[in-house]
């Protein structure tokens, strides 16, 4: 089924936004640049923390913004209770957490720490792009082993121009180092064709949309034709890859304005071998027919942002 732009259910996606810009603004910037990879489609963005008056990166106030995002990014609007008092919003709040310790402790990890980027992504999805989450599979009641295998989040995005749906299967990877995330990325993508989990992936979105618009999960439904890639329907893998990597230390005493513009420099010049990195990996995939959104952020330590993302859902 081919919509026209203006009259199409699939407009109304960008209903299912909950995190915004402003929040983005508040803790997160970026860089443009004019590197790019060669033989695929692919967007690349380079990411970064701001910084606080002292000159410190926003490290808590990020993962206080994730957590506050946690009951959007776990529940649907379907099945979510409207809380009517701020007792009933703490009762949810606190639900939500357990549901988060629960799904931690059926997939062997130590800690909530371990969400960190899979909720990072989330959050650049809806903020960046404007493409709401449309599963919120932590809810799922599904098989743990089979899940492991999919996605670390299915999100969409109705594009006007194109006349079709953007549909992106996200893959988060924090790591020390930048050649492990990317690899693990990739690693993990080929296992989510040759396990055939993006027939799964778009079955789930068919039965567990979040939205609560009928109209909309029909069209949802229909576009993605019951478990197949319809032809309105544009696959993207958007790429998370968080890594350790600090600037070079500014004299004590340096004002913030400057401490931040040679950070941003640095970064920039690190641009070039980030993509070099990145094509390496490019070439030798199997699925260049898909589209990619890539995420590049760098943390003066990963371990740091998985604690603080810890601590702030405590």
């Amino acid at each position: 089924m081919t919509f026209e732009a203006h009259t199409t259910p699939l407009n109304e996606l960008k209903r299912l936004l909950a995190a915004n810009r402003a929040n983005y603004d508040a803790c997160l910037d970026h860089i443009d640049h004019q590197d790019s990879c060669g033989g695929v489609v692919a967007r690349t963005r380079l990411h970064h923390l701001k910084f606080d008056p002292n000159g410190q990166p926003k490290l808590h106030a990020l993962a206080r913004c994730l957590a506050e995002h946690v009951i959007e990014y776990a529940t649907s609007a379907r099945t979510r209770p409207t809380p009517q008092s701020s007792q009933e919003w703490t009762a949810l709040v606190n639900e939500t957490r357990r549901m988060f310790r629960v799904n931690t402790q059926e997939r062997g990890l130590r800690d909530l720490s371990g969400e960190a980027g899979e909720m990072l992504l989330y959050f650049l999805l809806e903020a960046v792009i404007g493409a709401p989450q449309v599963i919120a599979k932590l809810e799922l009641k599904t098989n743990p082993a089979l899940e492991s295998n999919g996605s670390d989040g299915i999100h969409m995005r109705w594009d006007e121009s194109d006349g079709v749906v953007d549909v992106y299967f996200g893959e988060a990877k924090l790591h020390k180092s930048l050649s492990s995330a990317i690899s693990d990325g990739f690693d993990s993508i080929e296992k989510f064709y040759s396990n055939g989990m993006r027939e799964h992936e778009y079955a789930l979105v068919t039965r567990h949309f979040k939205g609560v618009d009928t109209s909309l999960r029909l069209a949802v439904a229909d576009i993605l034709n019951t478990g197949k890639p319809g032809p309105d329907a544009r696959v993207n893998h958007a790429c998370l890859f968080g890594y350790d990597w600090s600037a070079i230390a500014a004299t004590p005493g340096t004002a913030v304005e400057v401490l931040v513009s040679e950070y941003r420099r640095q970064y920039l010049e690190q641009s070039p071998k980030l993509h070099a990195r990145l094509q390496k990996h490019f070439e030798s995939c199997s699925w260049k027919q898909v589209r990619f959104e890539v995420f590049f952020i760098p943390f003066e330590s990963v371990q740091a942002f998985r604690d603080a993302f810890a601590k702030a859902m405590s």
